[in-house]
């Protein structure tokens, strides 16, 4: 029996509401329609079977998938939240293919996907390609001029970066965005992808995402990692879905849900040509969510329509590679441990001063950022020849050319002077690898180097910074190596889940984590673990933020590699 798809324009907002809510309550969804839009079958050469590592066979969505597009499909605007590794791609373009089918998206009512830069053309533009290969997609990227002439085109699907789309007015430079062309076509359909500016309403992207939500009849957002205690960035990524309606202002939210500390900061006067008059202010911080059994109920009541917030756990249907983690300690080398041991003491020394002046913020993060600089590597600070003097890339050059030798890895490196030491290190050993890092912004030069790591047997790596933290699928891979430490649980589950994906062919992946012996990394391990045992209130996870932290505590963690007080130190605030 073929089952034909409900058209849920016509439906009226409360029926969608009640559709939606008994969808996300499912196992899954039989009979499935039949979507003409939406690639199933396997390619040429790998047919009759589905092959899920090619990249031109389709794919058969899985329970959750099926469930995911529906709950997007039948209700309104909302963000699909799953976890990293899950298929959210999948599920939207599974959601596409539905409004193709009923003649919601077409000529008539386009779509628009907002992503960051590096997400464009892969994964956005492929997946669009190979699953939806029936519509008209294009990328909107190169001058102005070129962008100009693929919108006048009969276009179906347009994907963009929030850069392109959003305007830029600074001091410097003044640049429209093309939201202000982009709200002249029949634009109905918006999907906005885990884009970072969204977490601030007044950046130029959430001003252009939410003007051309304000025509949109469907608006979907897509992103991974949970803002837990940041209830003020969750209220400004729900915008563009209803988050004003269903929560109240800003304000409202912070005034009754979020819980405040009082925090005296510090500085120096800068009319006090001696350094010694300081300027003591007492503000307010946001420090995670009330602790109200009651209210927050009534947070996550509202919350609820408009999220559909999927785990590991939640899926039956689904086995994601178990994480193998290997914390590895590794002794700096002599030059790193001379520069660490410069630093800690300098750190000490302003820990014990008196005079009354105390550590500034500011003063504090230079410290901790040269502490973990020096711990990756000194090219990170240095320059010349000797600059390349890091016992973690030593680790790294070990593995590729010891156990690692005939595996495919990731390497993340935090700083991009060490990505560039490593990128000649491996050049010289003739060590076939891509790199991924703000250096390259042409989106197709990224595409075809994602490309060439995936299916070509002569490239062993991919190294790459924060760049490949979200939205890359990495999961030829099993072993990701990371150099440096993303201090927040859920960027470092972000940056697992590019190997740790449903469809990996492998039962285990491995993340090498590095970390220096005697320095501030060795507190990172028991701070994450700590973090990520904390319950979380809105999703109900692991905590996934390091916040909070004082200058003294960034202080004390290169001084002493913990951020507690030690016997000697002035604790005046």
């Amino acid at each position: 029996m073929e089952v034909t798809l409900p058209e849920a324009a016509r439906l009226s907002r409360e029926s969608r509401r009640r559709a939606a809510a008994r969808v996300r309550m499912l196992h899954d969804i039989d009979p499935w329609p039949k979507l003409d839009w939406f690639n199933s079958d396997p390619c040429e050469r790998h047919a009759p079977d589905l092959d899920i590592l090619c990249r031109r066979c389709g794919i058969e969505p899985r329970n959750h998938q099926r469930i995911g597009a529906s709950w997007m499909y039948l209700g309104l605007p909302g963000m699909l939240s799953d976890t990293v590794g899950s298929g959210k791609t999948a599920q939207a373009l599974l959601l596409l293919a539905m409004c193709k089918q009923t003649g919601e998206l077409g000529l008539g009512n386009r779509a628009v996907i907002v992503t960051k830069a590096a997400a464009v053309h892969d994964p956005w533009l492929n997946e669009l390609r190979r699953l939806t290969p029936g519509l008209r997609v294009f990328a909107a990227d190169g001058d102005r001029d070129a962008r100009r002439r693929g919108y006048l085109g009969n276009w179906e699907v347009v994907v963009i970066s929030d850069r392109t789309f959003a305007g830029a007015h600074g001091t410097r430079s003044q640049r429209e965005g093309d939201v202000e062309y982009l709200t002249q076509f029949p634009v109905g359909i918006l999907i906005y992808d885990d884009v970072d500016p969204m977490r601030n309403n007044e950046t130029e992207a959430s001003v252009a995402i939410n003007r051309l939500a304000a025509q949109c009849t469907r608006v979907h957002g897509l992103h991974a990692t949970p803002l837990q205690k940041r209830l003020a960035e969750l209220w400004c990524m729900l915008q563009p879905v209803g988050g004003r309606d269903a929560l109240g202002s800003l304000d409202y939210v912070k005034s009754r849900y979020v819980r405040t500390e009082r925090r005296v900061i510090v500085t120096n006067d800068p009319r006090d040509k001696t350094g010694r008059k300081v300027i003591r202010k007492v503000v307010h911080v946001e420090n995670g969510v009330t602790s109200n059994p009651k209210v927050l109920a009534e947070f996550r009541a509202k919350v609820a329509p408009l999220v559909l917030r999927r785990t590991a756990k939640d899926f039956d249907d689904v086995h994601l590679p178990q994480v193998q983690y290997d914390p590895v300690f590794l002794d700096l080398s002599p030059r790193q441990r001379r520069r660490y041991d410069e630093l800690s003491r300098g750190a000490l020394r302003r820990l014990r001063a008196d005079g009354g002046v105390d550590i500034t913020l500011t003063e504090a993060g230079v410290t901790f950022l040269r502490g973990r600089q020096v711990c990756s590597g000194l090219a990170a600070i240095d320059e010349g020849p000797q600059a390349d003097d890091s016992a973690k890339l030593d680790w790294v050059m070990n593995a590729l050319t010891g156990d690692l030798a005939d595996e495919k890895v990731v390497v993340f490196v935090g700083f991009k002077a060490n990505v560039a030491a490593l990128h000649v290190r491996l050049e010289a050993e003739g060590i076939g690898h891509v790199l991924m890092w703000g250096a390259e912004t042409n989106g197709p030069e990224r595409a075809r180097r994602l490309e060439r790591f995936r299916t070509d047997p002569s490239c062993q790596a991919l190294v790459g910074t924060t760049t490949i933290q979200t939205s890359l699928n990495l999961q030829r891979a099993r072993h990701l190596i990371a150099v440096d430490t993303i201090l927040n649980v859920q960027g470092m589950e972000q940056l697992i889940g590019r190997e740790r994906r449903m469809g990996s062919p492998y039962p285990t992946v491995y993340l090498h984590h590095l970390m220096a012996r005697d320095t501030l990394e060795e507190a990172f391990l028991p701070m994450l673990r700590r973090e990520g045992e904390m319950s979380d209130v809105v999703w109900d996870e692991a905590e996934s933020t390091f916040a909070g932290w004082s200058p003294r505590q960034m202080m004390r963690l290169v001084a002493h590699g913990r951020i507690a007080p030690v016997e000697g130190e002035l604790l005046a605030s």
